[in-house]
């Protein structure tokens, strides 16, 4: 069910990337210089950041929303809410929002919990805790939504190395009975969740040594175990073409507004590609950036990012921006949100 909100404003929002650094041109040895230059010059990215061994979502998450208590946006004592949302998770057991909460200094009588979401991530953890600061639970929840997706790809998949990047975020929202109405709008389609998945290493197809970690080349030549993920870009893409438009009008509808209306289309930053064919269907020509040259598909990152790194400090003119995640399950979720009186930060670099 669509649901509109008139009580809840996004006070801040903060990005971290890892220090660590992927040129794709480094790759034309292993795949190909002509691949590569191909792949970039179709995708828009040139390189991703990409997080060591040891350095998880969590990392990310942490560091920027303590860019976020640096500047005096809260105060540890303050939140009363975390959600936090991730495809890869710190651990399988227990939840990383109890890992945040101990480590950002959160109180202990908070409410804390994990959404497992990729690309619609981002407009689902503000959903969330749009329904917890509405519902009068919480005055202030803190937000964390990232990914290390690089750590699920195998080194010979040419298909997802040369477009998936690490990034974690960190948004704080408030109660504000005289915040700008806010709506959003959601779509599933279960039946092609095995479109964008990792098949093996959970509970429905457990790890077993020599058969689910055993490398298999598909026809197009990316090698991969059924333990790393497997993107059926073509699938994706053509979901995204057809069902993101719908998704959107219904929070037009839900808002009274039409799309000449957005001040700011802020798509989920798949690639450059489906970005402009989705921007074209919405007919959001000039309001809908791009921004992944260095940085790349980051998943449930890239809207906050996107917004870090072309709209630094506070912006009036973001009134209506229109933000909208698409991929992992196939989902598709839609927001209309107001940024005007939004502080965004510059990305850090995890130290």
């Amino acid at each position: 069910m669509d649901r509109l909100f008139d009580n809840v404003r996004i006070d801040s929002i903060a990005t971290a990337l890892p220090a660590g650094k992927l040129d794709f041109l480094s790759l034309a040895s292993s795949y190909g210089e002509e691949y590569v230059r191909k792949v970039m010059a179709v995708t828009g990215i040139q390189g991703v950041h990409v997080t060591t061994e040891h350095e998880t979502t969590a990392d990310l998450c942490a560091a920027a929303a303590g860019q976020l208590r640096a500047a005096g946006r809260y105060a540890p004592e303050d939140i009363d809410a975390l959600v936090f949302v991730t495809e890869t998770p710190d651990y399988r057991i227990p939840n990383t929002s109890s890992v945040l909460q101990e480590r950002l200094g959160l109180r202990n009588d908070i409410l804390v919990f994990d959404l497992n979401f990729g690309c619609a991530g981002y407009v689902y953890g503000l959903f969330q805790a749009s329904l917890l600061l509405a519902s009068g639970y919480a005055h202030r929840a803190l937000l964390c939504v990232g990914d290390t997706l690089t750590k699920t790809i195998h080194p010979q998949d040419r298909a997802l190395r040369l477009v998936l990047g690490d990034a974690g975020s960190a948004t704080l929202l408030t109660r504000d009975m005289s915040a700008a109405p806010s709506g959003f709008a959601f779509y599933t389609d279960g039946s092609r969740a095995d479109k964008l998945i990792i098949p093996a290493g959970g509970c429905r197809t457990p790890h077993v040594s020599g058969v689910t970690d055993v490398p298999h080349e598909d026809e197009d030549g990316n090698v991969r175990t059924a333990e790393n993920m497997y993107m059926d870009g073509m699938e994706v893409m053509t979901f995204a073409l057809h069902e993101v438009k719908g998704v959107v009008q219904r929070v037009y509808d839900l808002c009274n507004i039409t799309g000449e209306n957005i001040d700011l289309f802020a798509l989920h930053q798949a690639n450059a590609m489906i970005v402009n064919y989705v921007a074209r269907k919405l007919k959001a020509k000039g309001r809908a950036p791009i921004a992944i040259e260095h940085t790349g598909n980051t998943s449930c990152t890239s809207i906050p990012l996107l917004l870090s790194q072309r709209y630094v400090g506070q912006n009036e003119a973001l009134k209506r921006v229109l933000a909208c995640g698409f991929g992992t399950g196939l989902t598709c979720a839609a927001g209309l949100i107001d940024l005007s009186s939004t502080q965004i930060f510059a990305p850090v670099t995890l130290a």
